[in-house]
């Protein structure tokens, strides 16, 4: 019962920090709609993401492997410096090559510099925040998140509507501006609660760690990398098929709907895992069952409950919300969003027992099956003129993995009923 008292008080810490951004992240999207138009907001949308899969590949394996071995390390000081030297030391390696790619695809050098330092700012701050939420400082993260969205929205708002500054720079200068004070916040909090001492002057790199932080967080980095393109290849396709207007349009909806279930869902993932590591080095692993089971019980209630209120008056308002004309193919592509939305979430609580054991790799095996499918299904049925096509294929490929991380999860519970002593974890 205490993870749960624990989890608790860390959800609603969590919670906090996301309604208030989210409420202005929900206001700012049909704001910036209008103000650019479907076809512009769209392709702001296809850059941030491109940067957002950059990022996997830069810090997701530093974050993720952060967020395991923390609680393992004895020196908590001399973890925190050695994570930060590994994070500064690996990010600059890429400033070169990543500009090279932003500029082929940009033509535009101001464009190409402020993606590659976005880019080295969002990783990071994503390397402080997983300290941060190791460290159970999840009150820390309301005001950096507050700090984050708001200084976006309003230098966002200022940049389109006072400066000449073409559209991709303006929202690219105010996302670094955002995300560079939401890291200096952090790391100040960060200096605060742990690093009591001078900070080290050493640039050696502790390669140890830095082994173990490969063989773990390389493939999740590479799982993150997936799990990006999942929600990216869609839009492309959309793009292609469908036209600037339609996958504008289309990104909006997503954008709104995920941001709204982020209030409610996002909180868990981002809460659990730190609780569940510990809990898991002082081997109390039924208390782990217990909390997992009551979580998907909650979530499960949660989608039944979203999912009526979304067909009741929830689709309307939505498209009356974004401009957009209420045709019934508009509000089902909102509601395969919405449930592919709680199924990802499903997943991310049932494998979780994979990121306990360290398997990264059978997880990266398991998302790029479900990714293939994904494909799989566009090429098959991308002459069916129909927009459904490319959310159900989102969709496909969360039930897909939802599939084959629960496969393993029957097996466990066979072998257990067998063998009384066989634990999952």
């Amino acid at each position: 019962m205490e993870l749960f008292k624990t989890f608790k008080k860390d959800y609603f810490n969590y919670l906090i920090s996301i309604i208030f951004p989210s409420i202005i992240s929900g206001i700012s999207v049909p704001i910036f709609k209008h103000i650019l138009g479907p076809e512009n907001y769209g392709y702001f949308s296809i850059w941030l993401n491109a940067i957002l899969i950059l990022v996997a590949v830069l810090s997701s394996w530093i974050s993720q492997s952060v967020l395991r071995f923390y609680q393992e390390s004895e020196n908590k000081q001399a973890f925190i410096q050695k994570t930060i030297m590994i994070c500064l030391k690996t990010q600059l390696l890429f400033f070169v090559p990543a500009f090279l790619v932003a500029y082929f695809f940009s033509n535009e050098i101001i464009t190409s510099v402020l993606s590659v330092l976005l880019l080295i700012v969002i990783s990071h701050q994503f390397s402080v925040l997983a300290i941060i939420q190791s460290g159970f400082l999840s009150k820390k993260v309301i005001w950096s998140e507050l700090l984050r969205t708001t200084s976006f929205f309003v230098i966002s708002i200022f940049l389109l509507t006072y400066t000449k500054i073409i559209f991709i720079q303006s929202l690219l200068l105010s996302t670094l501006i955002s995300y560079f004070l939401s890291l200096i916040y952090l790391f100040i909090q960060l200096k605060r609660k742990w690093i009591k001492n001078e900070i080290s002057n050493s640039l050696i790199i502790d390669f140890k760690l830095l082994s173990s932080f490969l063989k773990y967080g390389a493939p999740m980095s590479l799982w993150f990398i997936f799990f990006y393109l999942l929600s990216y290849v869609d839009k492309i396709f959309m793009l292609k098929f469908c036209g600037p207007v339609f996958q504008g349009n289309y990104q909006a909806i997503f954008d709104l709907i995920y941001k709204s279930i982020g209030i409610i869902i996002s909180p868990v993932t981002t809460s659990l895992f730190p609780i569940l590591v510990l809990a898991y080095q002082n081997s109390n692993t039924i208390e782990i069952k217990k909390l997992l089971k009551k979580i998907l019980i909650f979530e499960m209630a949660a989608l039944i409950i979203t999912s009526f209120m979304y067909w009741v008056f929830g689709a309307n308002l939505l498209l009356h919300i974004l401009k957009i004309n209420p045709t019934n193919t508009y509000k089902w592509i909102g509601f395969i969003v919405l449930l592919t939305g709680f199924i990802w979430q499903f997943s991310m609580l049932i494998h979780k027992k994979f990121e306990l054991k360290k398997q990264s790799k059978v997880l990266l095996l398991l998302i790029f099956v479900s990714f293939t499918a994904q494909l799989l299904f566009y090429f098959l049925f991308q002459n069916y003129n129909s927009p459904l096509i490319f959310p159900l294929g989102f969709l496909l490929s969360a039930l897909m993995y939802l599939f084959l991380i629960s496969f393993g999860e029957l097996i466990t519970i066979l072998k257990q009923k067998r063998n009384p002593n066989f634990s999952i974890l």
